[in-house]
C-alpha cells in the first residue's frame, strides 16, 4: 500500500487519507484515539456521544483532554468540570481536571489569578487518589505539582520525592521515567534525564513516553547521536506504529543524514498508518531548512503538511506558512516567500522572530 500511495495523484491520496482515518475511527475506542493523539478524530465522536446525552462523562472529559492539547485552557477547566460534576467518583476525570486546572494556572501564573486554580488543582488531584491511590497520572500530576508550585498552594520538594517513591513501588519503568520528568523541571543535565529514560524503556520496552522522549534527546541538535535515535524512532514505531512521533524522528534522523530513499519510505510508512497527522512531513521540512540541504524537498512537505487540516497540538498552519516563505526565501522565490509570511501573519504576528522575518522578506 505504501508504494502504491505514493504513485497516486495527490488529489486521490488525500481522499485515500480521509478514508483510511475514518476507519481507523470505526475500528479505535476513544481511549485509544486520546492515548494515539487522534484528536480530531475523537472530537467528532466526542461531539456525537454529546448530541446524545448532554452529561456523558467520558465525552466531555474527552473534550477537556482536546482543548488542553489545544491550548484552550479555559474550555478544558470548563470541560473537565462537567465532566467530574458528572462522574464525582471517577479518579481519572478528577485527574483530568486538575491536569487542565493546572495549565491554566500557569498560564495565568502568580500574579494574574493562577494561584486560586492551583489550589483547586490540589483538591482534585487529592480527591482522584482518594478514588484511586495507584493512578499513575494523577501521582505524576501532583509530584509536578509539590516540586513547581510555591509553599502557599502546597509546594514541597520533599512530597515531590515522597510521591516519586510511590510511583516507584507500583512500577519500575513509569518510576524511571518519572524520574526523569523531575530531573527535567529542577533543569537537571539531559545526561542524567537520558539515564533515566534508558532505564525505563528497559525496565518496559514498550513505554512509548519514555522511549520517544529519549529520541528526542538523542535526535537533537545537543546531541546528534542519529544511529541510536533511528534504532529508538523504530522501537517506538513498533511500539505504536498509528502514533506519529516515531515517523517523526525517523524522518528528521534520515533528513539530516540526506538518506532519500530512507526518507521517502519513513513518510510513506508514517501517511499509511497515520494519514490524519502529516506532522512528520513537517518536521523533516525543518530538518532541511536547518541543514539547507535539498530545499525543493523541503518546500513539498512544507505544501503537502499545508494541504490538510493540522492534527490538534501539531505546528499550525500559520506556523507551516511562515517556515515555508524562509525556505522559498532561501531558494530565491522572494515574490512567493512575502506571500508566505503575510499568510502567516494572522497566526504569528506576537511573535519577535516571525516579525522579524516578516520585515525582511514581506518589508
Amino acid at each position: 500500500m505504501r508504494l502504491i500511495l505514493r504513485m497516486l495523484p495527490f488529489r486521490t491520496a488525500v481522499l485515500l487519507s480521509v478514508f483510511f482515518a475514518s476507519t481507523f475511527a470505526l475500528s479505535a475506542d476513544g481511549k485509544t484515539l486520546l492515548e494515539q493523539g487522534h484528536y480530531r478524530q475523537l472530537y467528532a465522536i466526542a461531539q456525537n456521544r454529546l448530541s446524545h446525552n448532554s452529561r456523558d462523562a467520558e465525552a466531555l472529559s474527552w473534550l477537556s483532554a482536546i482543548y488542553d492539547a489545544q491550548g484552550d485552557f479555559d474550555r478544558a477547566v470548563q470541560f473537565g468540570r462537567r465532566s467530574a460534576e458528572a462522574a464525582p467518583n471517577s479518579s481519572e476525570f478528577h485527574c483530568q481536571l486538575a491536569d487542565a486546572l493546572g495549565d491554566r494556572a500557569l498560564q495565568l501564573g502568580v500574579f494574574g489569578g493562577g494561584i486560586p486554580l492551583a489550589r483547586q488543582m490540589r483538591h482534585e488531584l487529592d480527591r482522584s487518589l482518594q478514588l484511586d491511590p495507584r493512578n499513575i497520572r494523577c501521582l505524576k500530576e501532583s509530584m509536578g505539582l509539590y516540586e513547581q508550585a510555591p509553599a502557599i498552594v502546597g509546594g514541597s520538594k520533599a512530597k515531590a520525592r515522597e510521591t516519586l517513591r510511590r510511583i516507584y513501588q507500583i512500577s519500575s519503568s513509569e518510576g524511571a521515567l518519572a524520574e526523569a520528568a523531575l530531573l527535567q523541571m529542577q533543569k537537571r543535565p539531559l545526561p542524567e534525564i537520558e539515564t533515566h529514560l534508558r532505564r525505563a524503556v528497559q525496565l518496559n520496552p514498550r513505554l512509548y513516553r519514555a522511549i520517544i522522549d529519549l529520541t528526542s534527546i538523542l535526535a537533537s541538535n545537543g546531541y546528534r547521536r542519529y544511529a541510536e535515535a533511528e534504532y529508538f524512532a523504530r522501537l517506538a514505531i513498533a511500539a505504536e506504529p498509528n502514533r506519529a512521533g516515531g515517523y517523526r524522528y525517523l524522518a528528521i534522523v534520515y533528513a539530516h543524514q540526506q538518506r532519500w530513499n530512507d526518507l521517502d519510505a519513513a513518510l510513506a510508512e508514517s501517511y499509511s498508518h497515520v494519514p490524519d497527522n502529516p506532522a512528520p512531513y513537517y518536521f523533516a521540512a525543518m530538518a532541511l531548512l536547518e541543514t539547507n540541504a535539498d530545499l525543493p524537498r523541503a518546500e513539498r512537505y512544507l505544501r503537502h503538511y499545508l494541504s490538510s487540516e493540522p492534527e490538534i497540538g501539531a505546528p499550525t498552519q500559520g506556523t507551516a506558512h511562515w517556515k515555508l516563505g524562509l525556505v522559498l526565501e532561501k531558494e530565491g522565490h522572494l515574490t512567493d516567500a512575502a506571500r508566505e509570511l503575510r499568510a502567516a501573519a494572522a497566526q504569528n504576528i506576537s511573535d519577535p522572530a516571525f516579525k522579524r522575518d516578516l520585515k525582511r522578506i514581506a518589508g
